[in-house]
Formats: structure tokens, C-alpha cells, sequence
């Protein structure tokens, strides 16, 4: 979306090249979690603000930590997660960027608090991480008197008014009428208690036809998402309508968008004027399903391929540049051993291979750097799958190249 793009390019600008020590702060502020009711991810804030200010090394100052504090009390939407960065620009002026996502970031939602807080070098790279590995989804609602698309990326949606601007009103109109007489024919069809098809009357039977116009307006509507699908980067795809519509018109679709195709659901909530929270509640759950699924799938491509798996033998294909996607548990807690070099390994034996006294670090500061610098696709899985990979795969897996 043009909106996370300037984002992007706003905190680069900000934070990216600062002279500047950042406070970075990441917080899990998800409503539907018991732990966050009545705000309690303030109190959290505020002791994890207050540690900070207790150390006897670099420390911000307690103006800033005061305006953070005034940022972090403001009334917001019910988010997921509050991302927030707070410096001092060259003149001593305080600059604060708060961001409220719809989407959990890995690595970040952290045991202890779910809250983590950095000074320092501004910490980017797990909200740059979501908006360059999070899919984009999209949503065809097959609709009255005109359909309607939309881009579903972060948790956040936004109507695509391009994808139909060919289709005129009056199209629109006749396709409703068509759809109607089509409805009500399926409506009989239902109603007549073991009735099929062959038994409607030859006037029911004309009244479900399709007609060549319609085929023809088919066709266009196909081609107009086709383009949308190329021009958005949508890789997963949620027919929304009644059940025959979506059924008729996904045979009109080439393999590659059907390939997208991860669900079929009914109409939302208010139907004629829906809200972006009744296509969510509609959509939300499937697509999370099929994450889950292609988790699932993932892993079992690893079994098959077979890949590497266990902490060692992935970092030591990863640093081969034999990995293409590098999986790892949403809940990254695991340390690696590190040498001057830059050197790591899973374990301290592993590691003293290369060098005589590697140091520990946690693996979630480093995995970003590991996977940029070795070209591996980093895949975080939750659920099963993280169930999976934590006991079948050792904690850490990898799909590889050669």
C-alpha cells in the first residue's frame, strides 16, 4: 500500500542514518489477550521505560521518556501490536513515530513482559521484516449491482477502486437481474425436497441459463482481476458470495489466480453496506487457516527434500549459501555462538571449530542480519507448526537449494 511505502521511507529518514541514539519500543497490545485487558501493556511500558532509566550505562533522558510515555496513554484502535521510536534530532528537538499494527511481528512478542525496549541503534528491521515478508491478500466480494475488491495487507484493508473502472453502471444492473433469476431458480431447486436440476420446468430451466452477455461480461471481469492480482502482488485470493456465483465464476479464472485461491465464503455481515470490520471477521480466520496450512506443508517439503534441520546443521548450510528458506520458531528464544568474524553456530563446540572463544547472543539480533547476508527467505511459524519444528525438527529447519 502507497501509505506503508511513505511509512517506510518516513522512519528511514527519521531513524535510518541517526547520529542520534533511538529509543525503539515493540509491544504486544493485542485486546483479545487476557493479559491486556483494562491496558495493562501501559503499566508494562512504564517498567520496562523505568529499567531503562535505572542502568548506569546509555540511558535516554527523562524528557523523552516522558513524551513517550504521553504518546504510548493516547486512546487508540484495538491493535495488535504498538511500534514506537523516539529520538532527538541534531538541533536536541525530540522526534516520535508511533505505529499501530493489526498483525503480531515475530521475534518481538517476548516471554517476559511482551514488551521489548532498545537504546541504541534504531531497532527497524522486525517492522521493515513484516512489511517486505508479510503476503498480501485480496478479496473478491461477488455482489449486487457491483462487485467489489480488496487489498488486505498488516491487517489493515483498503478497497481497490481500479480493478472495475472499465464496467459500467448499466453492466452492473444487468448482471444484478441475471443473478437475481438465477438465485431464485437455485432457491426452487432447494426447496423441492430431493429436487435436482433435471425437475425445475423448462421456464425455470431458461431462467438459470447463462446468457451470452453475461459469459462475455465474465470474461472481463476475470481479465480485470487477473490485473489487479498482478498489479497489487496479492499471492492469496478469498472469493466472498453465494455459493454458485463464486462457483461459476471461478471457472472462468486461469490456473495462476485459482492457484491463489485459498477459500470461498458467504456475503458479510450487512450485505449491502458492508464494514471493513465485516469483511475481516468474514476473511481473517481463513486466511490464518491457510497460513497454518502452508506452514504445515512447508515443513513437510523439508522432510521430503530432505533439508536440514536442528540449529547447527541449518547454520552451517545457511552460511554455505544452500538455504533457501530458513524456518524458525515464532517464538525465537534460542542462543547462538558467535566469533569475531562473524562466524556462528548453534552450539559453543560448533562454533570454537572456527574460533577459540565465540561469544553467545541470542539469535533473534542476529537472524535478520543472517538471512539478508546469505539470501535466505526467513519463514516464522506458530501453532502445529511451531509445535512441529520445535520437538520433530530440533527448533530449526531449512528448505535448500542444492
Amino acid at each position: 500500500m502507497d501509505e506503508l511505502n511513505t511509512l517506510i521511507q518516513d522512519l528511514q529518514a527519521a531513524f535510518g542514518d541517526s547520529s542520534k541514539p533511538v529509543l525503539s519500543i515493540y509491544a504486544d497490545t493485542n485486546p483479545a489477550r487476557p493479559e491486556n485487558a483494562g491496558r495493562a501493556w501501559v503499566g508494562r511500558i512504564k517498567n520496562t521505560l523505568k529499567e531503562l532509566l535505572e542502568r548506569e550505562e546509555s540511558k535516554p533522558d527523562n524528557s523523552l521518556c516522558e513524551q513517550v510515555l504521553a504518546l504510548v496513554e493516547q486512546e487508540r484502535p484495538s491493535a495488535r501490536t504498538l511500534v514506537l521510536f523516539a529520538s532527538r534530532n541534531p538541533a536536541g528537538k525530540p522526534v516520535l513515530r508511533r505505529i499501530d499494527l493489526q498483525v503480531e511481528l515475530p521475534v518481538v512478542d517476548l516471554a517476559h513482559g511482551r514488551v521489548e525496549a532498545r537504546w541504541g541503534e534504531p531497532y527497524l528491521t522486525p517492522l521493515f521484516f513484516a512489511f517486505d515478508e508479510y503476503e498480501r491478500g485480496g478479496v473478491l466480494h461477488l455482489s449486487g449491482s457491483r462487485w467489489r475488491f480488496y487489498e488486505l495487507f498488516l491487517g489493515e484493508l483498503r478497497e481497490d477502486t481500479e480493478i472495475f473502472a472499465n464496467i459500467s453502471a448499466e453492466e452492473w444492473q444487468e448482471l444484478q437481474k441475471l443473478a437475481g433469476r438465477i438465485e431464485n431458480a437455485v432457491a426452487e431447486r432447494r426447496a423441492r425436497s430431493g429436487g435436482t436440476f433435471d425437475k425445475l420446468s423448462p421456464k425455470e430451466r431458461e431462467a438459470a441459463k447463462v446468457s451470452l452477455w453475461m459469459h462475455k461480461l465474465y470474461l472481463r471481469l476475470a481479465s480485470a482481476l487477473d490485473k489487479a492480482v498482478d498489479r497489487l502482488g496479492i499471492e492469496r485470493l478469498v472469493l466472498m458470495g453465494e455459493a454458485w456465483q463464486v462457483s461459476h465464476f471461478e471457472g472462468y479464472l486461469n490456473r495462476g489466480l485459482r492457484n491463489r485461491i485459498v477459500a470461498r465464503v458467504g456475503h458479510p455481515a450487512n450485505l449491502h453496506t458492508p464494514t471493513p470490520q465485516d469483511i475481516l471477521d468474514r476473511v481473517v480466520p481463513v486466511l490464518e487457516a491457510a497460513e497454518r496450512r502452508g506452514e504445515l506443508a512447508l515443513l513437510e517439503r523439508i522432510r521430503e527434500q530432505p533439508g536440514a534441520w536442528g540449529l547447527d546443521a541449518v547454520l552451517d548450510a545457511l552460511q554455505l549459501g544452500r538455504v533457501e528458506i530458513l524456518v524458525l520458531p515464532w517464538r525465537l528464544e534460542a542462543t547462538i555462538w558467535r566469533c569475531p568474524d562473524g562466524f556462528v553456530g548453534g552450539t559453543q563446540e560448533m562454533a570454537q571449530l572456527l574460533c577459540p572463544e565465540p561469544q553467545p547472543a541470542p539469535l533473534r539480533d542476529l537472524v535478520w542480519v543472517l538471512g539478508r547476508d546469505f539470501g535466505a527467505k526467513l519463514e516464522f511459524v506458530r501453532g502445529e507448526a511451531e509445535e512441529r519444528l520445535l520437538h520433530e525438527f530440533q527448533g530449526a529447519a531449512a528448505l535448500l537449494r542444492w
